[in-house]
This record gives structure tokens, sequence and C-alpha cells, in this order.
């Protein structure tokens, strides 16, 4: 197996209370440990010698722009064209074009926890103390309070159903005209949600460890657990694929079905995710690192920042991903696989300071300074973010992963 290429197993682990060797919180027993860890120790020095930066090849993600933001961008969402994002940072919504730039701001007068635009970008839904729906104008069409709050929301085509999740456990849909069509009781916390563009499928990744897929008229399909909360969940526009982070720092990769294909290890929590047509790629925002993967769990490129990458996003079609940066990036910036596409546009990433935003959105929102080989600096810095953990750490992460990869997820999960 190289390094990368994690597909799920069909053997299972016990672990019992007997005479064994604890590894990382687990135990295992004697018999088992003989076998086990010393082709696990030489598949991890093995992973190691084969790590190393990620060379650009084509069709590798490259830097287009990146706007500096005055919180961390906790969610960001993009278009099925890719002509409209938008962004959550602190207290504050943003919509910008394809080029950056800023087409209008609304403060919503608390933390800001999740954005979404439906897939043709004519409505955008807002998640915080209230949920909110907003026409692409900027144009506030209504709010729904419910006393809790509203952790998640996604918008099927056209904005025809706005699903969204609070801090109490319950999932509604409403129409677009505010009329709730139904509702679900989860039982816990649901951190997550992404609906399918038809509507009929919903995926919840949830406080209770459990990674959960609705169906609109007949509730739950299936679950699993993680072992952990579970942060970022996507989708495809097709419901056929679904992406699941976990804080166990593992990415999980399903079909809409319920079958698990595989999960893949990271050194950090996953905080989000996101899904291309067919899951051809597959993005986990994790440390300071966007994974980026294809569907058989191969790694094709690792996207480095200077801070926490928080928040993911890409068309359908895989050309253009949108990145969110946390503490110490508090960034919007957005990537594309198609070199010729950049050379056309070739951006001019000064024009940024000298636009005139409107003047609410100049507030909150602003060009970080350009140097002449600012293109330069940010590919530079996409390779370099990943490689900033001490050796130490690093064996001590993979080593850690390989145990994970041992254990299957939790099919007989109970909620």
């Amino acid at each position: 197996m190289s390094s990368g290429e994690v597909t799920s197993s069909s053997s299972t682990v016990r672990v019992r209370t007997g005479l064994g060797v604890m590894l990382f919180g687990r135990e295992i027993r004697g018999d088992q440990a003989d076998r086990i860890i010393p082709p696990l120790l030489l598949f991890c020095f093995l992973t190691a010698a084969a790590c190393g930066v990620v060379s650009a090849e084509e069709g590798e993600y490259v830097p287009v722009w990146s706007l500096g933001a005055h919180g961390p961008v906790s969610s960001v969402a993009v278009t099925h064209d890719g002509s409209t994002i938008v962004a959550a940072a602190d207290t504050s919504v943003y919509l910008l074009d394809q080029q950056g730039n800023v087409l209008w701001r609304r403060p919503v007068g608390s933390y800001v926890n999740d954005v979404a635009i439906s897939p043709e970008g004519s409505r955008i839904g807002v998640a915080a103390d209230k949920l909110y729906l907003y026409t692409r104008e900027g144009d506030l069409l209504w709010t729904v309070k419910t006393g809790y709050i509203y952790r998640s929301v996604d918008l099927s085509a056209n904005g025809a159903y706005v699903a969204t999740g609070c801090d109490n456990g319950a999932v509604f849909i409403f129409d677009r005209n505010k009329k709730q069509l139904w509702d679900y009781d989860m039982g816990t916390d649901s951190y997550d949600l992404a609906i399918s563009e038809n509507g009929r499928r919903i995926a919840i990744g949830c406080d209770n460890q459990g990674v959960y897929l609705l169906n609109s008229r007949q509730g739950e399909s299936w679950s699993y657990g993680t072992g952990k909360l579970v942060k970022g969940i996507d989708l495809t526009p097709d419901g056929r694929f679904v992406a699941a982070g976990s804080v166990d720092r593992c990415l999980y990769l399903s079909t809409g079905e319920g079958e698990h294909l595989w999960k893949y290890p990271m050194d950090y929590a996953v905080s989000a995710t996101a899904l291309t047509n067919e899951a051809n790629r597959i993005f986990a925002a994790s440390g300071k690192t966007v994974h980026v993967l294809d569907r058989t769990g191969a790694v094709v490129q690792k996207i480095g920042l200077a801070g926490f990458a928080e928040s993911v996003a890409v068309t359908p079609d895989g050309s253009f991903l949108v990145v969110g940066g946390g503490d110490g990036d508090r960034s919007i910036r957005l990537f594309t696989n198609d070199p010729d596409l950049v050379e056309a546009w070739n951006p001019p990433e000064a024009a940024l300071d000298e636009t005139e935003l409107p003047e609410n959105a100049a507030v909150d929102l602003t060009a970080p300074p350009v140097s002449e080989n600012s293109s330069t600096e940010m590919e530079a810095e996409a390779s370099a973010g990943a490689q900033d953990l001490p050796i130490t750490a690093r064996l001590f992460g993979w080593v850690e992963n390989i145990i994970s990869l041992l254990f299957k997820p939790q099919e007989d999960f109970l909620a």
C-alpha cells in the first residue's frame, strides 16, 4: 500500500480487557501485538520516507486571489459555476464575485456559524442566533428565531428547500417562503449539514460522534459512528457520495446508500469537507492544511496556509476551490486547477487594494499588501504550511494514524 492509498478493510481487531499491549489508549492482546506491531513500525518508517513536499503538477490547485478578514472565516460557499462566493467572518456575511470584488456585506449581530448559497446563486442562507434568507442582491427575505442557536444551513436548487440544524438537536426544512415543511429530532447537537440538489437527502454530522443520512420524506436512512464529534459534512449534488470529517482526525467517504468506502487519517481534527461530482476530488480542512484526495483515497495535493484552515467549498466540476482561513490566517482564498484560466485572467492582485469597496463592506474585509512576487509567495506558502511540524510530532502522528486504520467506522453505532 502506497502512502495515501487507503481502502476499507474487512478485518477486525477485537479490544479486550485481558493482558495485552496498550497502543494510544487501545489495548491489543499479546498475540495480536506480536503480529501487528512489527509490520506497523516498518510501514510507518516507509511512510515517513515516502512523505515529502507535494510538487506542483498539472491539474493541481493554484492560487488566484486572497482577501484578508478581521476574524476567522468560519464558513464559505460557492455557486456551481463558481461565479459567486459567500463567506462568513465573525458576525458578518460577505458576497463576492469570482474576481474577489465584495458585492455586499451584511452584519447579523451575532457570530455566524454557517453560510450557504443555492447552486445557481439566487438565495443565500445564514445560520446564527437566527436563520436568515437573503436574495443575491442582499435583500433580507425572512428570518426565523426559535430560542436556539442555528449551527448549520444548506440550500437546494433555486433555494426551494432550506435545511438547518440547531443546537437543541432539531433539524428543520423550510421552503423559500418560510413555510416549515419538516422537522426531525436528532437527539443531539448537529454541527454541520448538507442537502442534495433536489432536496431529498440530508447528511448531518453530530456531537454524539455520529454521521447520519436523512431522507426528507422518510427520516433516517443510515448512520455510523466515528468515535468523536463530527464537524465537516458534504454531499455530492446528486447525493450519491457523503464526506465526513471528524475530531478523531479522520476523513470518511461513503456512498449515499451507506457503504463505507474508506477513511483517511490526518494529523489534526477535520473541520470542514467538500466534494466534487462523483467524488472525483475530496477536500478536507485539517490543521493548517487543505488535503485534496481522489475517490480511491490517494492524496493528490496538500495546500498549506499560514494559519488554520477553517472552511472549504468547491464547484461540482472542481474548477474552483474556496478556502476560509481561521486564526493565524483569516483570509478568503480562491484557487483553480486550470492554469490556462489563471493565465487568461492574469488577475492583478494590487487591484484588490485599489478597488473601491461598498462602504459597509470596507469595515471588516481588507486586502493584504501584495508584492510584485505575490503569486510566487502564495504558492510557496501553500507548499510550506504543512511542513512546520516537529519531526517527533510527525512520527507520533504517523504511528497513531496507522493504528487508527485498523478500526473500521462503527457500523453498529447506536444514537
